[in-house]
């Protein structure tokens, strides 16, 4: 009976019903026909999807950490190669190249660059910028301010035949704070010799080297032993240059008289071109008085701020002309000249002398521009 009962069931399951079961068993949730078509069978995670997952984020980790290390080789690079290039600046400081040749000036020296009697540097404490591992004063685009001048003694030799000249410039100065290294303007000038002294009882303080910083317009002195803090120095440099023909420094220019040229040395230094004339603290802020004497030949004259206190005639020809001291004053404001003008002078009621240059008394006056010499 019970057998019969089971045949029973089999049999009453119909086509519909095994399809139906089918279609459960396929995912489609019982549904048949278009509703099974409609219906999509969802995607599942598969152990090897996983496996992709984990290696896709490993490599974004990977690159990151390696973006990470590059930047950090990069940046002690950088730093590891500007330590070397102040040290290069240190060591091997740039020299001065830049007068090209000097034609015909047999008084001059010819040679461009090394400072003679080069010597090394005796060791000495460590300067603070040193310490600081900060760039060496000479590559500031300011002068340190560890010393500052009272009064120049300038003397020069002009030399009109080939427009060039040579000067000794003695500058007293006074130490605000210790330092070996002293730190001044010059330009396109040819330095010969460097002698540093505190006074005629101490006698000189040796120099260890000396050198120009064409970058920054400087000329630097590297002392052996420190300036000591207030106290007073004489700077004394010796060198020579070209009387340019550029309108700037210590320069040329020429005019014409009955058919024939004739040419003069004159100076126009504002703002910042008397270091082309003369190592000198070329700021503003360093004023100083100033001694002038200019070495001529007898067929010029020479003119300047101040006027002439003597004239020292020689018997081969040649000039040389001693101004007075000038006021307390910046560097821009000093102004020489030599020229073989006339001139008028005369009195105003207050006592003070005029005197006007001109070419030819008979003409009109030749004014110098941007240059005073009252």
């Amino acid at each position: 009976m019970a057998l019969d009962e089971k045949r029973e069931k089999s049999a009453s399951f119909t086509p519909m019903m095994i399809e139906e079961d089918a279609a459960l068993r396929n995912g489609s949730r019982g549904l048949s026909g278009q509703w099974a078509d409609a219906v999509g069978v969802r995607p599942r995670t598969t152990e090897r999807h996983i496996t992709v997952h984990k290696r896709l984020v490993l490599g974004f980790a990977i690159s990151i950490l390696a973006l990470l290390v590059v930047t950090m080789i990069a940046v002690l690079l950088s730093v590891r190669f500007e330590e070397c290039s102040t040290a290069a600046a240190a060591d091997s400081p740039a020299r001065a190249s830049g007068n090209g040749s000097l034609p015909g000036a047999a008084r001059l020296n010819h040679d461009a660059g090394e400072p003679p009697g080069r010597q090394e540097e005796a060791p000495g404490e460590e300067e603070e910028w040193q310490r600081r591992r900060q760039p060496p004063p000479w590559t500031q685009l300011r002068l340190p301010r560890h010393l500052r001048p009272l009064h120049y003694n300038l003397m020069l030799s002009v030399f009109m035949e080939n427009f060039t000249f040579c000067g000794e410039v003695n500058v007293q100065i006074e130490c605000l704070n210790a330092s070996r290294y002293i730190v001044l303007h010059a330009h396109r000038v040819h330095i010969e010799a460097v002698q540093v002294a505190e006074d005629k009882l101490s006698g000189a303080v040796r120099v260890s080297s000396f050198f120009l910083y064409p970058q920054n317009q400087v000329f630097v002195v590297v002392l052996n032993r420190s300036l000591e803090a207030q106290r007073s120095y004489n700077l004394k440099i010796i060198y020579s240059a070209l009387i340019e023909n550029e309108l700037l420094g210590f320069f040329r220019s020429s005019y014409v008289l009955h058919g024939e040229r004739r040419f003069l040395g004159v100076t126009q230094f504002s703002p910042t071109h008397a270091r082309k004339a003369f190592p000198c603290f070329d700021e503003p802020i360093y004023k100083a008085t100033f001694k002038i004497s200019i070495k001529h030949q007898a067929t010029y004259l020479s003119l300047s701020n101040m006027p002439v206190e003597t004239s020292v005639f020689e018997e081969d020809g040649w000039v040389t002309d001693h101004f007075s001291q000038t006021p307390l004053m910046s560097t821009y404001y000093l102004a020489w000249a030599v020229c073989n003008f006339t001139y008028r002078e005369t009195t105003t009621k207050n006592g003070i002398v005029v005197s006007i240059f001109n070419a030819t008394l008979l003409g009109s006056a030749l004014f110098l521009e941007n240059s005073c010499f009252l």
